[in-house]
């Protein structure tokens, strides 16, 4: 399959892995150091979680929770991306009125296939039930994508056995088309055909030119290093990085791409002007307040915008009509980092005003927003209290520069809409950083 110029090319991306003594680095460019020994680790835990889900002692929205929040932990292979647990949560949400034929279905299709040609019968049966779907949806950005089958089960099946079944990464399939060594081809089962093949011979290549045993994990860690120099520093907003408590290390932020491509020149200094020490307080609350309501706008909500100057109200209450969800908007242009203090009182003063009225107007889901470029706590106990004892149903802290990700994603890919955001916003937790955005919608 490999011509001999070809093979050239993979042993130099070998020699260039070893060159930076073994290092692994994401596809946002953060190293992972010992990957594999963790990975390990991990696949103990994550077995559990699904032979309990095979055995019928949990079922799918259970596996799915834990899956979902076990990665967001361990994020060691991507799962937190679009073609894994956003995928699963389509999956799931578009089977509501089908779940027991979707759950019979799925434990098949995890389960370790016998060998390459019942994987590629189970990658068949999931992507003719996905098409079954997609083909008929309205809006086909609400439904799992077929064509994330492929990374979806290959995951599982590595859980399973590591050595023998590699995952279809986006990366990896973009390196062997850089390297002309990749045929796109109709449908996932044979992409995966492809791809499983074409892996096997890449390690029989490093096999002969290394004279040593090369695993699924060799090969993946040196072609992450190759392709789209996903290690290589992308030019960033210049900001200072987002802590989303005190004192949390700082985070390596790389996206795929360059965040002020998809951002008009305003909205972009945003984070810039939630840390502006020049000008007095009120002006810069007043801009950054608005600047804040208009980025909501641009993603789609409907903005209802106060603001300073019209009493005792919210920054802005932001709605999305389709789906009954309704948000109140506080934000905080603090330079050193957001701190309730006295605004306690006035918070629990607009949920009490504004819950009944939006509840009146058919909004069933309320949540609370508070943006700011960092924040020096986590807000758990006035959360915990609001969410139990209001009509607030999700308590949100969300950095600046969060917010502008988001806006960024929307923006380059038409599939990330206003339903999916609103899903990541409510999902990701109490605080929200441009890392978690970054995880959640970056391609693998």
């Amino acid at each position: 399959m490999l011509e001999k110029n070809r093979i050239k090319k993979v042993e130099k991306i070998w020699d260039n892995y070893i060159d930076i003594n073994q290092k692994v680095f994401d596809t946002k460019g953060n190293e992972l150091p010992n990957i594999n020994e963790s990975r390990l680790v991990a696949i103990e835990k994550l077995k559990v979680y699904i032979n309990a889900f095979s055995k019928g002692e949990s079922d799918i929205s259970e596996f799915k929770t834990s899956i979902d929040s076990f990665n967001k932990r361990n994020n060691l292979w991507g799962f937190t991306a679009t073609k894994g647990q956003m995928f699963f949560n389509q999956l799931v949400k578009s089977s509501e009125h089908n779940i027991d034929a979707l759950t019979s279905l799925l434990k098949q299709s995890i389960a370790e296939p016998k060998d390459l040609q019942d994987a590629l019968v189970k990658i068949d049966s999931l992507e003719k039930y996905c098409m079954g779907i997609f083909s008929k949806a309205k809006d086909k950005r609400k439904v799992p994508n077929p064509g994330s089958v492929g990374y979806f089960l290959s995951y599982f099946w590595q859980i399973h056995d590591n050595e023998m079944w590699p995952i279809l990464y986006t990366s990896l399939t973009n390196a062997y088309l850089e390297l002309e060594i990749w045929d796109a081809k109709p449908n996932q089962k044979e992409t995966y055909e492809y791809f499983f093949n074409l892996n096997e011979e890449i390690k029989k290549v490093l096999k002969e030119y290394t004279k040593q045993e090369i695993t699924n994990w060799d090969a993946e860690h040196a072609f992450w290093n190759f392709k789209g120099n996903p290690n290589k520093p992308k030019e960033k907003i210049k900001e200072p990085v987002i802590a989303a408590v005190k004192d949390e290390p700082k985070l390596s932020i790389n996206a795929s791409f360059d965040i002020t491509d998809y951002l008009i020149p305003k909205i972009a200094k945003l984070v810039e002007l939630g840390g502006d020490s020049k000008k007095s307080a009120s002006a810069k609350g007043s801009e950054y307040e608005k600047m804040v309501a208009e980025v909501f706008k641009l993603l789609g909500f409907e903005g209802e915008i106060f603001g300073q100057g019209t009493g005792r109200n919210p920054d802005a209450i932001v709605k999305f009509r389709e789906e009954h969800t309704a948000f109140i908007v506080d934000a905080k242009a603090y330079n050193e980092g957001y701190v309730m203090g006295r605004d306690d009182r006035a918070m629990r003063e607009y949920i009490s005003n504004f819950c009944p009225k939006l509840r009146k107007d058919g909004f069933t889901k309320i949540g609370f927003i508070i943006v700011s470029n960092s924040f020096k706590t986590d807000l758990n106990e006035f959360a915990n209290d609001i969410t139990w004892n209001t009509d607030i149903k999700r308590f949100i802290l969300l950095s600046s520069e969060a917010l502008l990700y988001y806006l960024a994603y929307k923006t380059k890919d038409d599939k990330i809409t206003l339903p999916i955001i609103i899903e990541s916003l409510i999902s990701i937790g109490t605080v929200i950083t441009a890392q978690n955005v970054i995880e959640a919608f970056d391609d693998i």
